[in-house]
């Protein structure tokens, strides 16, 4: 980039807060898209309007809809109205070239920009024309028009002409030519298609559309001159922009064996111009070239057109290669420039280059400035034109300018023109004088520079701060400027000083903003004593501004408790960004949901004794109900206005029963604790969600009031008079049965209906799907066999043709068999029998010649009615039988049949090899059609069998194509050698080897194209050697040649292979597609001849076989492996240190997004990491184990109840519990020392052992080992006193039982079980209905049932002990 470029690129910068405040303001009465001044706008793409001057909102800027090109104006204006945007959709395979024109006195700029709006795609800013193009760049999709204006003339109207065109394919556009052309400009790289269709430079045909050329130098390959519809062949034009002293070579390449193709150099009027060495360009060669000096500056038309064709069949259209260049170096073009430098403010250097010695020439130059604060220009200085005549190819000149005092671009422009004054270049150059440089430091101090100043001159320095957002809203509230600079002024002051040096320097601080709103510092520079104008910012030498935001005193809160369980609450705050020796005031509050104060603190005065301080702690009494609470803490300056304050919302919930609902929404609040609740706080224990009267924990269905035991455990309820009933209540596999036949419907299930619609049918044993039960409807008359089931015709062979013993005629009891499926019977007495029972094609014979009549059947009888005749094999119509009636003498020819003369030929002449000679046995054939039979031994044969059609034959059937008079074995028609001398060889020509062969190549010297051939060689047809051939016309002959077939005009080496052909460094891409030299042969390349070692994706200087971070982002600093600081990943967990909360991760362990693993976290708090944690869900504050377990989370007996709540935590496995946890083995209802599983009466203390299960104990039973007696028999025989003392003993043990008893009921009401019950019996409804649970079998009538602690005990007669399960729903035999 020069020096003019980096200055003119440097001084795009945003527009400063004083343009916006003192000037912009001015313009609107909103902050809005600023528009340009000036009622008379009528910018291209709007209805009298102006364009867009930002690309803020894309979808807002104009989109141009056309075709082909379109043409418009537009006009800018300074600091206004400086840029206008353009937008244009383009197809996949379009692309848009752009011209800017403009006065001469003004400097425009072009550029367009990609889809993001973001990217330039190509820019333009030293030219009048500016023109740019998508070429280069993936063509479709939206483009932007960018149009600056980069410096405005106090001489002009600021507005511009701008022409855009479209083209399609690989072309890059073009425009306007000083030849008028619109075409289209060379694509690179320019390859067309090498066939003879429309190229990719069309439409060229005419100088108004001639493919743009001055860009040099051009090379295309695969061009045509086509042929349109009317048979015609197009030209090719390309225009040319002719420099004077420049030499141009123009060269055509094709294959003229395709059509001879000419070229000729036109100027503008369409007169031809002569070549440096001819006329034209019109050889009968392969090339055609040529070359011409240019004596002046004009646009040329170089013109290929299609001459000829070869042969007679008309115009052919061709391909060929075209190459445009000049004698400069390169190959390019050469333009005159003049180019501006600025050395400082008060001297300018113009240097002019590419001038033609002898030549006559103009410049001029202008000196102007352009304000730095109110963007307003003055021409400062205006010389020339000055003409000289070009003594050396470049110029250079220097001039004196004037200087100012005033912040600003101070420029310096310069044209040259010809001698006619026609513009051949333009250029800028600018110096911007800083004066002023400001830097807000903190929120009430700030810093000004001054540069540049004049040692000794008097100065005002002024500045100011302002709360923008208040200024704005004035603004727009209609105010002035002045008055919103009053609203919004925090603080202002101002100093005069005389300057002892070019620099000065000063610190300044202001008061302390009261709003954190965007604020601007601003300083002004001036003469002391001139009249200033801040509204207009008229007066002052410099001025700049500043932009912060300021940090205002606030108030935050740093802690807080949360517990539902403690009395109080609290939480505490501090101040922020406090003045130092300002007094506060600063309260607490706490809020409820309602908005409304629950507790407060009074107002409490604060002197600042630091930048932050504390305020302290507050308490506040905790709240009884549930909902979210806010804190607040508050704080107000000296005079009671509030400043920035703090709030944190926090939520309150108060559980009892510890279920997850709180009390204001638990319907059911004394809940099991660990119980799963519903949304309500109700376990399945506490309700009955139907209202059958079981509750839902043993109600099988909580949701039917009809149904509430599924005794099978099928999905269906046994009640039969509920929803969908069990209709077989003890079978989980049936339950429905819509016929009721008694079979359930589940075809799956145990005795499944086979036919659950048919009461009178349910087994299908063949599953043919007819009933077994005869007397059934649809009954099956073969139950066993699926494959028959009905015998309509009753001949006792089932209906189903494709089963068992089939019937083919169900309803024919004559036939039941058709083996060879013909339709007819194989029963001869029965109906229609088949006369061939084993053919399927056959099965009638009228004639009895046992050939059946079927004409399509196998071995039909061809005469049906004839017994004589059957066959008739070539189907002439004659039989082949040659006894039988008008045999056939001819069986396999259907053209012949009879034969009158016995030679063996047929009479027929129509038919095959008829007997041209019928009545003469000695003669058949005669081939040529003379008249003569071909039988030499015949009568009258013919000599000459194949004599030419149309020849005249003498006696022996010959003609004189047919003859040979020098005997040389050639037919005298053929012989190109009739007098060859006798007794010589001759060749197929006839020739004698009198007609030499030079070279003994094998051709004759007529025929030979290489007529010195080497001895020994080997030859083509044409005689001639690999050493005399060159196929590819390379230079290399085909015997040394080791490419040979190079394309046309490639350059190659002494092998004979061009780029396209070598692969010099052996990484399998050719040289001419290989961007990488010498690619190392151990590694391995891309598409482009490219390895790792050799490229650099992301480019920051690291190759990518070095660089360990692939995608750095572009002009990122890295290091040298190439990896950024984003890109580090110190603990290689794949995540970016920028991102990772955990840096220092063991090796191999799985992270999560931010970069922890399992081994670094502790979701559950409990001081045990996750990867440790068994339990991690652990509820704070509980203690744990190890492992990361409370004794809420272990069960270590696994009778499941937690050891926090278990009762008995070492119960034997596999023994049933009740709620505390504890099994029969560990209770002792009775106290007798004895537990409940071993005590044979767990609720008597005096007993305990019943050896016989008998219900008695032991030491009342007579007999403890016998379960069928227990007391004694007495003795019939005894006398009165043994009936007394039995009747003694009988009320003994009447008394003692009533005594037992009695103890039983006082003793059973202190079992854990029994009061469980009682306290369920006392508070149960007494409508409700108990709810039954089956007896253990139907032999145990006598049985003792009862329920404890939600557990179906039952104790049979013989004193058994059983428990009913609910999951197999059945009872269980307890051990």
């Amino acid at each position: 980039m020069s020096g003019t470029d980096f200055v003119k690129d440097s001084r795009i910068i945003t527009p400063t807060l004083i343009v916006m405040m003192f000037f912009f303001m001015s313009l609107s009465s909103a902050v809005s898209t600023v528009s340009a001044v000036g009622s008379n706008q009528n910018d291209i793409g709007t209805s009298g309007g102006d364009l867009p001057d930002n690309l803020s909102s894309p979808t807002s800027i104009p989109n141009l809809i056309f075709s082909g090109s379109t043409t418009g104006t537009g006009e800018l204006y300074p600091s206004t109205d400086e840029y206008d945007y353009l937008r244009i959709s383009l197809a996949a395979n379009e692309g848009i070239a752009v011209e800017l024109s403009f006065d001469s006195s003004d400097d425009f700029d072009l550029a367009i920009y990609d889809s993001s709006a973001q990217n330039i795609i190509d820019d333009s800013y030293s030219y009048n024309p500016e023109t740019v193009t998508t070429n280069g760049s993936t063509h479709g999709g939206v483009v932007y028009i960018e149009i600056y204006g980069y410096l405005f003339s106090s001489i002009s109207n600021w507005s511009y002409d701008i022409t855009i065109w479209k083209f399609t394919t690989g072309s890059t556009g073009g425009g306007n030519g000083s030849g008028g052309s619109s075409g289209n400009a060379i694509p690179s790289p320019c390859t067309g298609n090498g066939t003879t269709a429309p190229d990719i430079l069309e439409p060229n045909d005419t100088p108004a559309t001639a493919t743009l050329a001055s860009f040099l130098p051009v090379y295309c390959t695969g061009l045509s001159v086509e042929i349109n519809s009317a048979g015609v062949a197009n030209d090719d034009y390309y225009e040319v922009q002719m420099i004077s002293g420049v030499t141009y070579y123009f060269n055509l390449t094709f294959t003229h064996s395709n059509g001879d193709i000419d070229a000729t150099l036109e100027d503008a009027s369409g007169l031809s111009l002569s070549f440096n060495n001819f006329g034209y360009m019109s050889s009968s060669s392969d090339n055609e070239a040529g070359e011409y000096t240019a004596t002046s500056n004009f646009t040329a038309y170089f013109k290929v057109y299609h001459y000829s064709s070869f042969g007679s069949t008309g115009t052919i259209a061709n391909v060929y290669d075209l190459e445009i260049s000049t004698d400069n170096p390169g190959g390019g073009q050469s333009f005159s420039t003049i180019d501006v430098t600025m050395n400082n403010l008060t001297n300018v250097t113009l240097e002019m280059t590419g001038l033609t010695v002898g030549d006559t020439y103009q410049y001029e130059f202008f000196q102007f400035f352009e304000n730095g604060i109110n963007s307003t220009i003055t021409t400062q200085i205006s010389q020339g034109p000055y003409s000289f005549v070009a003594s050396s190819t470049s110029e250079m000149v220097n001039y004196s300018i004037s200087d100012g005092d005033t912040e600003g671009y101070y420029s310096v422009s310069a044209n040259l023109s010809d001698n006619l004054g026609a513009r051949l270049s333009s250029d800028t150059d600018s110096i911007y004088q800083e004066l002023l440089v400001i830097e807000t430091t903190s929120s009430t101090t700030g810093e000004i520079s001054a540069s540049n100043l004049t040692t000794g001159n008097q100065y005002t320095l002024q500045w100011l701060v302002v709360d923008l957002i208040l200024y704005s809203d004035e603004i727009n509230a209609g105010q002035s400027i002045d008055y919103a600079i009053n609203q919004s002024l925090v603080d202002q002051n101002y100093t005069n000083f005389t300057a002892i040096s070019n620099t000065n320097y000063w610190q300044v601080g202001w008061q302390n903003p009261t709003t954190a709103n965007e604020h601007g510092f601003v300083a002004l520079l001036s003469n002391q004593g001139t009249t200033t104008n801040l509204s207009a910012g008229e007066g002052y030498l410099a001025i700049h501004d500043d932009e912060f935001i300021p940090q205002l005193p606030s108030a935050v809160i740093t802690n807080y408790s949360l517990s539902t369980t403690s009395t109080n609450n609290d939480f505490t705050s501090e101040g922020l960004d406090l003045v130092t020796g300002d007094n506060y005031y600063q309260q607490y509050r706490v809020e409820d949901s309602g908005g409304a104060d629950i507790a407060f603190s009074s107002l409490t005065s604060y002197t600042a004794t630091s930048q932050n301080m504390s305020f302290g702690k507050f308490f506040y009494a905790t709240p009884s109900v549930s909902g979210q609470y806010c804190l607040h803490s508050e704080l107000y300056d000296s005079n009671n206005v509030q400043l920035i304050g703090d709030y944190v919302c926090i939520n309150f919930i108060f559980d009892d029963d510890n279920d997850g609902i709180a009390n204001e929404y638990d319907i059911c609040p004394g809940t099991t604790p660990g119980s799963m609740v519903d949304s309500n706080g109700c376990a399945l224990s506490q309700k009955d969600t139907d209202g059958d009267g079981y509750n839902d924990d043993v109600d099988d269905y909580p949701n039917d009031a009809t149904q509430w035991v599924d005794g099978d455990g099928d999905g269906y309820g046994d009640n039969p008079n509920g929803n969908v009933p069990d209709l077989f209540p003890s079978d989980s596999s049936q339950w429905a049965d819509q016929d009721g036949d008694g079979y359930g419907d589940n075809p799956n299930g145990n005795y499944s209906d086979a036919f659950p619609t048919d009461p009178t049918q349910w087994s299908d044993s063949d599953g043919d799907g007819y009933g077994d039960n005869q007397n059934g409807n649809n009954a099956d008359l073969w139950p066993t066999d699926s494959t028959q089931w009905t015998d309509n015709d009753g001949d006792g062979y089932g209906d189903n043709p494709t089963g068992t013993l089939g019937d083919q005629f169900p309803f024919d009891a004559t036939q039941w068999s058709d083996q060879d499926g013909d339709g007819y019977g194989d029963n001869p007495n029965g109906n229609q029998p088949d006369e061939f029972p084993t053919d399927g094609t056959q099965w009638e014979d009228q004639d009895g010649d046992g050939y059946g009549d079927n004409i399509g059947g196998n071995n039909a009888d061809k005469f049906p009615t004839d017994p004589t005749q059957w066959f008739d094999s070539d189907n002439d119509g004659f039989g082949d039988n040659q006894n039988g009636n008008s045999p056939d003498k001819f069986p396999s020819d259907g053209t012949q049949w009879a034969d009158g003369d016995g030679d063996g030929y047929g009479d027929n002449q129509n038919g095959n090899s008829p007997d041209k000679f019928p009545t003469d046995s000695t003669q058949w054939f005669d081939s040529d059609g003379d008249g003569y039979g071909d039988n030499a031994n015949g009568n009258s044969p013919d000599l000459c069998p194949n004599t030419p059609f149309g020849d005249n034959v003498d006696q022996t059937g010959c003609s004189a194509s047919q003859l040979d008079d020098d005997l040389d074995g050639i037919y005298n028609n053929l012989d190109a050698c009739p007098s060859t001398p006798a007794g010589e060889s001759v060749d197929s020509n006839g020739c004698s080897g009198s007609q030499l062969d030079s070279d003994n190549d094998g051709v004759v010297d007529m025929y030979d194209l290489c007529p010195s051939t080497p001895l020994n060689s080997i030859i083509d047809n044409s005689g001639c050697s690999e050493s005399q051939l060159d196929t590819d016309n390379d230079g290399i002959s085909d015997d040394i040649d080791l490419c040979p077939t190079t394309s046309p005009q490639a350059l190659v080496n002494g092998e004979g292979c061009s780029a396209s052909e070598r692969d010099s460094d052996l990484d399998g891409v050719k040289d001419n597609l290989d961007q990488c030299e010498a690619t190392p042969t151990d590694e391995i390349p891309d598409n482009l001849g490219c390895s790792n070692s050799q490229k650099d994706d992301d480019f920051d200087s690291i190759n990518n076989d070095l660089d360990n971070c692939p995608d750095t982002e572009l002009n990122a600093e890295h290091d040298s492996f190439g990896c950024s600081p984003d890109q580090y990943d110190d603990d290689n967990d794949q995540i970016d240190n920028t991102l990772d909360n955990c840096p220092a991760t063991p090796n191999g362990e799985q992270v999560d997004s931010n970069g922890c693993a399992e081994s670094q976290k502790d979701e559950d708090n409990d001081d045990i990491w996750n990867s440790d944690d068994l339990c991690f869900d652990t509820l704070a504050p509980r203690p744990v184990d190890k492992n990361g377990c409370s004794d809420y989370q272990k069960d270590d007996d696994g009778d499941g109840y937690s050891n926090a709540v278990d009762g008995c935590v070492n119960t034997p496995a596999g023994e049933l519990v009740n709620s505390n946890g504890c099994s029969l083995s560990q209770i002792d209802t009775d106290n007798d020392g004895v537990n409940d599983a071993e005590d044979a009466f767990p609720t008597d203390s005096n007993e305990s052992i019943d050896t016989d299960n008998d219900g008695v104990a032991d030491r009342w039973d007579d007999y403890p080992e016998d379960p069928t007696r227990s007391e004694s028999t007495p003795d019939d025989s005894g006398n009165g006193m043994i009936y007394a003392l039995f009747i003694i003993i009988i009320l003994g043990l009447v008394g003692a039982l009533l005594v037992v008893k009695n103890r039983q009921g006082s003793v059973q009401q202190n079992s854990l079980f029994a009061q469980q019950m009682s306290y369920e019996s006392s508070t149960q409804a007494p409508h409700q209905e108990e709810k039954d649970i089956p007896n253990i079998d139907n032999n145990q009538q006598e049985s003792n049932t009862w329920e404890e602690d939600g557990v179906h005990w039952t104790k049979d007669s013989e004193g058994n002990l059983s428990y009913y399960d609910h999951e197999s729903q059945a009872w269980i035999r307890y051990n």
